[in-house]
Parts: structure tokens; sequence; C-alpha cells
């Protein structure tokens, strides 16, 4: 989450969310990206407009609902 909110309105992809939470030598896969955005979602934007957006193909970015 604090990445994202780090980088407002700016698309960060699965590859930079790996690299600068879990490390570059993570022997994981980037499928943990998806399980801990998902966990994000159910936390923050609960009875709320969606905060975490994914922009497919590219990754996710936070941006303020309209």
């Amino acid at each position: 989450m604090r990445f994202l909110l780090r980088n407002p309105r700016r698309v960060v992809s699965k590859a930079q969310i790996l690299d600068r939470v879990w490390n570059y030598d993570f022997g994981g896969r980037s499928s943990v990206v998806e399980l801990y955005i998902s966990y994000l979602r159910k936390k923050i934007d609960a009875g709320h407009p969606p905060l975490i957006h994914t922009v497919r193909g590219v990754g996710y970015m936070i941006k303020a609902p309209q």
C-alpha cells in the first residue's frame, strides 16, 4: 500500500511492486501481488468508491474517487 501511495495516479507494474516490496531476489510468483491487492481492496474499498484501480495488462494505480 505504501508503494502505491508514494506513486499516486501513476501505474505501477507487478514487477515494480515485487521489486520494491519483496525485493529483487524474491522467489515467489507474481500472483502474490494480485493476492495482496485483493486483500487491500477488501480493507480500504469496502463500502466506498474504489481507490485501487487495475490497468489491464500494465499494473495498478491509486486514484481518488471522482
